[in-house]
């Protein structure tokens, strides 16, 4: 990471020239990805054990302290628990996991070679035979298990792997951040006005493309059946597939006893219909919020569900 450096002007410049560089550093958030290398260090040191109860200590404090999350994952997790008792249990539970996965992060390149040689435990055969067609694929998962990770073992099927994703705190944060998921082969496509059009160059250069499908930050995608809620997908993955004739992969990663990860590419959704293009999109859509449906009941604690499911419009269910 680039440091500001003083010249040779002596320690009157230096002086004179702090304010301006200590604002630039702590604004440009330097400090705090001094501490997320450090954190890397330090968990890269600790047993897994100890590692997975601190998290589980301070996945337990954010469940208690970030009320407003965890009220919405409560009632996203109401109808795969069945009683407001059991959705409790559930959310805690799914904070817990979720603090495994964010200190998993710091310790990635190791957790993808531990998964790669443990046994039985990682299976890219769907993605390998559509890239041995030549063709390009759209991997997509919910926010469930480990997706750097998924992302990560997809990018050992032998194509270059891009991953859309939102920007991860300041600069400093995100620029490390966007370099550990380099190092394992995933590039970064940030989310923005320009990322629609960088994943279709993605697309027609035959390459992989990954996407994590099961948030409508718009609140006006495509309205799916998904566990037992009239709610919104986003209709991206469908016109990115069916723009560039690319098959959709499910797939997931979750978190086994003793620490070991589950990595597993699904075979490709069937794709829609003949119909309009609007009624192809609904369709493929609707395959792939059915397929999140089997991957999340595998393991309900495992989805993230910390963020609202818009529902249709009245009358716009489209």
């Amino acid at each position: 990471m680039a440091t500001a450096a003083a010249g040779d002007g002596g320690s009157d410049r230096l002086v004179a020239s702090r304010p301006g560089v200590v604002s630039g550093w702590i604004g440009g958030g330097d400090h705090l990805g001094l501490l997320l290398a450090a954190a890397t260090s330090l968990t890269a040191a600790m047993p897994t054990a100890v590692r997975y109860l601190l998290a589980d200590l301070g996945g337990e404090g954010a469940y208690w302290l970030l009320r407003p999350r965890s009220r919405m994952a409560r009632e996203n997790y109401l109808s795969l628990a069945g009683s407001a008792t059991s959705a409790r249990s559930l959310t805690r539970r799914a904070f817990r996991n979720y603090a495994r996965t964010v200190v998993d992060f710091l310790v990635l390149e190791s957790l993808v070679q531990a998964t790669r040689e443990a046994p039985g435990m990682v299976d890219t055969g769907p993605l390998r035979r559509v890239l041995a067609d030549h063709r390009a694929a759209i991997v997509v998962t919910p926010h469930f298990g480990n997706w750097d990770l998924g992302a990560a073992i997809t990018a050992t099927a032998g194509r270059p792997v891009f991953a859309v994703a939102d920007g991860v705190g300041p600069p400093a944060v995100d620029r490390r951040v966007r370099a550990m998921r380099e190092r394992v082969g995933v590039t970064v496509i940030t989310s923005g006005p320009s990322s629609g059009r960088e994943a279709l160059r993605v697309l027609r250069r035959g390459d992989v493309l990954c996407l994590a499908a099961d948030i409508d930050h718009s609140g006006s995608g495509v309205g799916v059946t998904f566990l037992g809620r009239r709610v919104t997908f986003p209709a991206g993955p469908a016109t990115l597939a069916l723009h560039t004739d690319s098959p959709i992969i499910p797939g997931y990663v979750r978190r086994r006893p003793r620490g070991v990860h589950e990595a597993r590419l699904l075979d490709p959704l069937p794709g829609p219909p003949p119909g309009s293009s609007g009624e192809r999109v609904r369709a493929l859509t609707q395959q792939i919020a059915s397929a999140f449906e089997g991957i999340i009941s595998q393991e309900p604690s495992q989805w993230f569900a910390f963020h609202r499911l818009p529902a249709p419009p009245p009358g716009g269910d489209r």
